[in-house]
C-alpha cells in the first residue's frame, strides 16, 4: 500500500491556473506531473491531492459524466491540517485568494479558515488552538 488513505481529485478546467493557485498562492508541493499534464498529484504537509483537467483517462461514460459537472458548485471542502496556521492565513491574504470563512478560534479546540480555489472549489485549512 502506498500509505495514502484517502487521494481526493479536484477537477479544474485550466491545469496552468490550478498550478499557480495550489502551488504559487497556497504552497503545496508538485509531486508528480507539471502544466502540460493532466493529471498532476499534489501535496501539503501529510496531505495530497491531485488536479485533473478532462480527459479520456476513463470509460467514455465516466469522461462524460465529468465533463457534466464541472463548474457546478460543491458544498464540499478539503479539510487539512496547517501546523503554522497563522503565517498560511496571512499568505493568502496577500495573495488575495479568497476567504470564504475567515481564521477564527472554533469551540471544538481548533482555529480554521476556508478559502475558495479559482473554480469554486472550497479548502478549510485548521489548526490545534494553542491553550491561553
Amino acid at each position: 500500500m502506498s500509505g495514502w488513505g484517502v487521494t481526493p481529485a479536484i477537477r479544474i478546467t485550466d491545469m496552468v491556473a490550478g498550478l499557480q493557485f495550489y502551488r504559487d498562492r497556497l504552497g503545496f508541493a508538485v509531486e508528480r506531473g507539471g502544466p502540460e499534464d493532466s493529471n498532476v498529484s499534489l501535496s501539503f504537509g501529510d496531505a495530497r491531492l491531485m488536479l485533473e483537467v478532462p480527459a479520456d483517462f476513463y470509460t467514455e461514460s465516466y469522461n462524460s459524466a465529468i465533463r457534466q459537472r464541472m463548474g457546478n458548485e460543491s458544498p464540499h471542502a478539503l479539510y487539512m491540517e496547517a501546523p503554522d496556521i497563522d503565517v498560511l492565513y496571512g499568505r493568502v491574504r496577500a495573495q488575495a485568494v479568497r476567504i470564504v470563512d475567515p481564521l477564527a478560534d472554533r469551540p471544538w479546540g481548533q482555529r480554521e479558515f476556508t478559502v475558495e480555489d479559482h473554480e469554486g472549489n472550497w479548502l478549510s485549512f485548521w489548526a490545534v488552538r494553542e491553550a491561553s
